[in-house]
């Protein structure tokens, strides 16, 4: 199962630069297995911090020792949740200078699913000895490719390799979903490494939005409906956590003063179709179902790419559904046609919303090939 690896990705990975690669994404979506397949087994050692209990420093010490003694030039080191593990990135540092003083090659690729620790880590101790990559879910078009799945396939399992196994099994599928990927994400991934003072709260938020796929809802309102004690404030600091998770993506109203885009009421993104709550998911290709399939793809592919945004806009009952821009500049609008009515001309609209780009309308006929697009510049080219 060969996944469709992202170019600048296969490039960062084949010529390093004398820099380590950081590789963050979603649990249960091949970073590991995408990596071991990409380095010679014969001259890598991979070892994975993902333990009951947290290995200590020690434990990248003796890996990093273990992989300088391969005799062979492109000796490699993978260490897979190194987040896990408590100043992780002040002992990278260190085995990484002394290759450096000491001339010894050794490639050295880091493997987390969780952003906000990894780029924490990498930000206090590491800093100009690195470089970024994001690995993404699986797209429709890799499942369409190895499991010849539907886009309504690709709406009720998502892209989750292994839920595919269960296509004819929705009580396991479900199942796998919630205990394989939603709570090691939440429980390990969000609640045993963060500080989190009303882990019910949190968990409560993520099962809420679930619900509400590409819906607009306030913190405020959200907060109305939630059990327990807490505040705005303390709901948008979880909403980030669960983004950092790659569980839950709350999008902006798009403005041309960015300051004011953080302000307005979010649109809450499922970045995987698998996430949305199962009876939700039912839908299939209509309504807010569909809206999410298809700002899951636009965030997916915008993902860990610098200056790109995925933003909405709306004014009273007037919206457009996605607007991409970089550096704050419009590049593309999107109407999703999900069985809600909007009758307002396009030109008007985007003359309303200060939108001077191409406009794009996504209905049942044109999801197939938007869905098929591997970057910005292919759905450009659809225009």
């Amino acid at each position: 199962m060969d996944r469709i690896f992202p170019k600048n990705l296969t490039e960062n990975l084949k010529n390093s630069h004398g820099l380590i690669q950081v590789l963050t994404g979603s649990r249960q979506v091949g970073k590991t297995t995408a990596v071991s397949r990409f380095f010679d087994p014969a001259t890598t050692l991979y070892a994975s911090a993902d333990l009951p209990t947290p290995p200590t420093t020690d434990f990248i010490v003796q890996q990093w020792t273990k992989a300088r003694e391969i005799s062979s030039s492109e000796r490699t080191l993978v260490l897979d949740e190194v987040q896990k593990i408590p100043r992780w990135s002040e002992v990278v540092k260190k085995m990484w200078d002394e290759d450096k003083r000491n001339q010894t090659m050794l490639r050295v690729c880091l493997l987390g699913s969780s952003a906000i620790l990894i780029e924490k880590g990498l930000s206090e101790s590491l800093t100009g000895r690195f470089e970024m990559n994001f690995f993404p879910h699986w797209t429709y078009e890799e499942c369409h490719k190895v499991f010849r799945a539907s886009l309504e396939d690709y709406v009720w399992m998502g892209g989750y390799p292994k839920a595919y196994d269960f296509a004819k099994d929705p009580e396991r599928l479900d199942h796998y979903l919630q205990n394989s990927i939603i709570e090691p994400s939440l429980g390990r991934d969000i609640l045993s490494l963060h500080a989190v003072d009303k882990p019910a709260l949190l968990r409560q938020l993520f099962w809420y939005v679930s619900r509400l796929p590409a819906h607009i809802v306030s913190f405020q309102k959200i907060l109305d409906h939630l059990q327990g004690n807490g505040n705005t404030a303390t709901l948008v600091h979880y909403a980030e956590l669960l983004s950092q998770a790659f569980l839950v993506c709350p999008i902006y109203k798009y403005s041309i003063q960015p300051h004011r885009t953080k302000k307005s009421l979010p649109k809450w993104l499922l970045p995987n179709p698998g996430l949305v709550e199962a009876s939700v998911r039912r839908e299939g290709l209509k309504n807010f179902t569909f809206e999410n399939l298809i700002g899951s793809h636009l965030l997916n592919l915008l993902f860990g790419k610098t200056n790109w945004e995925l933003c909405y806009w709306k004014e009273q009952n007037d919206e457009i559904d996605y607007v991409i821009t970089h550096h704050n500049e419009p590049i593309l609008a999107l109407e999703v046609k999900s069985g809600r009515q909007k009758k307002i001309p396009h030109k008007l609209l985007l003359k309303k919303a200060n939108l001077a780009c191409p406009f794009m309308v996504i209905g049942q006929e044109e999801a197939h090939p938007l869905m098929s697009t591997q970057s910005i510049d292919d759905i450009l080219n659809l225009v």
